[in-house]
């Protein structure tokens, strides 16, 4: 994250520099339109935040687990709606988002101790609502912040696989928040704009199926950081 935001501060910083005196591309972008509409294209990396009980500390089978994180892929159409000079009202609607989850469980057994993986494959079709916040437009860029909600129901959920089948079953119905930030640069023809984002899930995901890998889990709930670019005309 260090290296990320030094990026961001040196194309920032040349930015501006190159910006003096520009001549504006797309001018009344703002103004023209009440909507405009595009596409996002990105990554994501899905991950998840875990509350287990004192279960793991007295079962004599599991000693620990950990979520590991794979990048997944995200295309979504945007409609943004103008609000004002500094407000817009974004719906990112088809949002398609696959991803997995890797459980990484470790275990105890008379031979000893091994890593058992129970991977979690997901596609997720969403609908993020946000509210933009943006700054004064310098010369032919801008900062701009997001915060909304988003719901989300997951086509690959194995929510009513068998029990016993080597995953770990995920509830299909996901909602929660979201904050992020990003640039916007105007060019001739189009609005390109780098949007990085955290969301987090509120619903408790985990289905509980009286196995010994779900015994030590209270609660699971999704947590997705996204690098996406999005282009708007």
């Amino acid at each position: 994250m260090k290296q990320l935001f030094l990026i961001l501060t040196i194309v920032l910083s040349v930015s501006v520099s190159a910006q003096r005196g520009v001549i504006q591309n797309l001018k009344g972008f703002d103004k023209n339109k009440l909507f405009h509409f595009g596409f996002s294209v990105g990554l994501n990396y899905m991950g998840a935040n875990l509350k287990l009980n004192n279960t793991l500390y007295t079962n004599d089978t599991v000693l620990g687990l950990n979520i590991k994180q794979s990048a997944g892929f995200t295309l979504a159409v945007v409609t943004d709606l103008h609000l004002g000079r500094y407000w817009d009202f974004r719906i990112l609607f088809p949002t398609l988002a696959f991803g997995q989850r890797d459980f990484e469980y470790l275990l105890k057994t008379n031979s000893g101790n091994f890593l058992e993986v129970r991977q979690s494959e997901s596609t997720y079709l969403a609908i993020p609502v946000e509210f933009k916040y943006k700054s004064k437009r310098y010369g032919n860029w801008r900062a701009y912040f997001t915060g909304g909600g988003f719901f989300a129901y997951d086509m690959a959920s194995q929510k009513n696989a068998d029990e016993g089948t080597p995953v770990v079953r995920l509830d299909n119905i996901d909602y929660g928040y979201s904050v992020g930030f990003g640039l916007e640069f105007f060019l001739e023809f189009f609005k390109f704009s780098p949007h990085i984002k955290w969301s987090n899930g509120l619903n408790n995901l985990l289905i509980k199926d009286k196995t010994r890998l779900t015994s030590v889990i209270d609660k699971i709930n999704s947590r997705t950081f996204s690098i996406s670019l999005t282009f708007e005309g």
